[in-house]
């Protein structure tokens, strides 16, 4: 294992493919320019984002992994899957089901932000079926640190491999966290199996004031817009 690369994978991004505020090819380039080693955009209940950024990746020849993703809004919560390559069919919203399908397919689950307050958040139904997560998001950098405590102690509980991920809306967001993987290569593949197999680590950084201001600013003009779209 002295021999593996150490990949450095962004495993939680949005784009406009759901309620991000840039194209996937804006997230791409940014991530390249990150030296970022891969990138999953998970857009919500898509795969969309991640598929128009691979034909990106292929056309514009980056040395970066496209990792397809999708955080399934389930009816217990947000899940986070991974795939090595993108799936022909949507994935189902029961947590158990999703668990099944993306086992089927070479996919992992991992739990998204599963603690945190106000959120679409997994916690109660991970709590009585932790069997159904590969792996656990223990740092979520859109939220206090107080958030993620719980999800580190229940991920060293239940001996769970831990990821970390910026949740990027707005791509000043993106790398803030970015998930540590030992794998032979940085092909999708092999960091999904390297995740499965408790071969990676979180980092646990905060986003700058700077950022979180652009992040409020995103918040309040998809909420007005929203608004406006209802009346």
């Amino acid at each position: 294992m002295g021999k593996d690369l150490v990949c450095v994978a962004e495993l939680h991004s949005h784009s406009t493919a759901s309620d991000g505020k840039y194209t996937p090819e804006e997230i791409l380039l940014r991530a390249v320019n990150l030296g970022l080693s891969a990138i999953a955009i998970s857009d919500h209940n898509t795969f969309r984002g991640s598929a128009i950024a691979l034909e990106v990746s292929k056309k514009i020849d980056v040395e970066l992994t496209v990792i397809p993703a999708n955080e399934v809004r389930t009816y217990k919560g947000d899940v986070l899957v991974l795939c090595p390559r993108l799936p022909y069919e949507e994935p189902p919203k029961d947590p158990h089901e999703l668990h099944e399908w993306s086992c089927k397919r070479g996919c992992i689950t991992i739990a998204a932000h599963p603690f945190h307050i106000g959120r679409k958040s997994i916690g109660a139904y991970m709590k009585k079926n932790p069997m159904d997560f590969d792996a656990i998001e223990v740092w979520n950098s859109r939220g206090l640190p107080f958030l993620n405590w719980p999800a580190m102690r229940f991920a060293e509980k239940y001996h769970k491999p831990k990821t970390s991920g910026s949740d990027a809306h707005i791509i000043q967001e993106l790398g803030t966290s970015p998930t540590i993987i030992e794998a032979e290569e940085c092909d999708a593949e092999t960091i999904i199996s390297s995740i499965k197999k408790g071969m990676c680590r979180p980092t646990t950084r905060y986003m700058k004031l700077s950022t979180l201001y652009e992040v409020v600013k995103w918040s309040l003009y998809r909420r007005v817009s929203k608004g406006r779209k209802a009346i």
